[in-house]
């Protein structure tokens, strides 16, 4: 996707940092930096008052900046609306999310949908929730995946999958053979269609009270998930190890550190050789549904309508 001059600007105003949005950009800071005094230099204005950390925009800039989000918006209209009628035979289509629910929701989706539409060229954008959103305001991203929680009103959310979290054990650990009837499948969880909760047999958590977990941050939405749990139980951890990512907690409980909760799209879509043991358990807790988002007030394309389509039959099986 070509980055119009404007775009230099929004970078810089949204990072607060030449170097840091010259990083995002992929292109150099004294490159950026360039780009933005030629800017300057054709308008007779200073955008930006670099006396300032972090870069602050000048009365002049806020002026720039929101007409050029408003020129953004027009151009972006205009290519979808160019692409509606053409059947999508052209046209470009950015996808957003964390990158752990790039991994787990999109590939299916993404190779229906570029099968279908060949002339759609697509541009998938991982990052954390608050860059995402950012984006996505600033039309440099047409859709993002998006949990549950903590949904802000400025978007539309479509709901696109329900699935079960379950609790991974690392497959060697005694506790294992006392659970053996409640523990389940690998089949249980890649089943094509879903099953009947009462069919899934259910493990009291707090069987697992004296064990060591690898736990997320309270703030993401499994770390959530688990600290109800705990609290529904009445036990914290006893030993526990903290991460950032949910693939690294599966990675670690596989290596044998600690217990951990996972989705089943990630357990579906991770594509490991080996498998920690699996159980269920509070399933009211232990399930979420998941999100397409977009912001509202603005016109959603003909290819956004049909990725979303497209996305929810890819995931039509999970659960």
């Amino acid at each position: 996707m070509n980055i119009v001059p404007s775009s230099y600007v929004l970078a810089a105003a949204q990072y607060k940092s030449i170097s840091k949005a010259a990083e995002k950009l992929g292109i150099s800071q004294p490159a950026l930096s360039a780009h933005l005094k030629k800017i300057e230099d054709q308008l007779g204005i200073t955008i930006f008052d670099r006396s300032h950390k972090p870069l602050t925009l000048t009365d002049a800039g806020d002026i720039y900046l929101h007409y050029a989000k408003q020129a953004l918006e027009l151009d972006k209209a205009f290519e979808q609306r160019i692409s509606d009628l053409n059947n999508l035979a052209t046209g470009n289509l950015v996808l957003g999310g964390a990158s752990f629910f790039n991994v787990s929701y999109l590939p299916k989706a993404v190779a229906e949908y570029t099968r279908r539409y060949p002339g759609i060229k697509i541009q998938v954008v991982d990052g954390k929730m608050p860059e995402i959103i950012e984006k996505a305001l600033n039309n440099e991203i047409d859709l993002f995946i998006s949990p549950p929680w903590q949904q802000d009103d400025r978007f539309s959310y479509e709901r696109f999958l329900s699935e079960r979290i379950f609790i991974c054990v690392p497959p060697k650990w005694p506790i294992n053979d006392a659970l053996a009837e409640q523990r389940l499948s690998i089949d249980d969880i890649l089943s094509d269609r879903k099953k009947e909760e009462a069919s899934l047999k259910t493990v009291d958590f707090k069987r697992f009270e004296n064990e060591p977990f690898v736990l997320l941050k309270d703030d993401q939405h499994i770390g959530n998930m688990m600290k109800q749990l705990f609290e529904r139980h009445g036990f914290p951890p006893k030993r526990s190890v903290e991460v950032e990512q949910t693939i690294t907690s599966y990675a670690f409980t596989l290596a044998g550190v600690g217990i951990s909760l996972m989705t089943a799209s990630t357990i579906k879509n991770s594509h490991l050789q080996d498998y920690p043991a699996f159980y269920l358990t509070d399933p009211d807790i232990c399930q979420r549904d998941m999100f397409i988002a977009y912001p509202k007030q603005k016109y959603l394309s003909r290819a956004c309508k049909e990725f979303v389509a497209v996305l929810k039959d890819s995931l039509e099986s999970f659960g």
